[in-house]
């Protein structure tokens, strides 16, 4: 478990299909993540965390409230490859009263400081909506660099929207812990 105070990562559980249900299914919360579909069913998502509780190359979190463990979202390191010490990260804020507080930046950077310091970590990797500039914002505030960026990659809206990739390396983050 991670404390952060008013919220804690926490390992997901069963008691989370309720929150997950709620907000996998929200478009407006959805529009804004790669890879994320709507139509997950209960069983879909009971599914989906037996499925990834039992990998061995991620590590997954539900964002919970302190004071009532309720799930807000999630986050994880997945693929994670131990001998190139690289993984990818992912985060879902689903609560939308909590957008906007700081709690993504927060989350994340408890996260990616993690992977760094317990699983030895070099490279952590992400991909991001070019249009979703807040997160875009959060990530180069903690040292996140553009790698790449996929033409037309997503279908949102009825339009193609690029992709972009972002990295930030071990000795990134250390020299901005060292900058500050």
């Amino acid at each position: 478990m991670i404390d952060l105070g008013s919220i804690v990562l926490r390992p997901i559980e069963p008691q989370d299909v309720d929150s997950l249900y709620s907000f996998r299914n929200e478009w407006s919360v959805i529009r804004y993540l790669v890879g994320f579909s709507a139509g997950y069913s209960h069983a879909n998502l009971e599914d989906w965390i037996k499925r990834h509780s039992n990998r061995a190359d991620e590590v997954l979190w539900t964002i919970a409230e302190r004071t009532s463990d309720r799930c807000v979202g999630h986050v994880g390191l997945y693929q994670i490859d131990n001998r190139v010490r690289k993984a990818e990260f992912g985060i879902v804020i689903g609560e939308k009263r909590l957008w906007g507080r700081g709690l993504g930046k927060q989350v994340t950077e408890a996260v990616v400081a993690w992977g760094f310091s317990q699983l030895n970590l070099h490279k952590i990797t992400l991909s991001v909506l070019a249009t979703n500039s807040r997160a875009i914002h959060i990530y180069k505030s903690l040292g996140f660099t553009c790698e790449g960026l996929l033409r037309d990659d997503q279908f949102r809206d009825g339009q193609y929207l690029d992709l972009m990739l972002m990295a930030l390396t071990e000795h990134q983050w250390h020299a901005k812990d060292a900058a500050s």
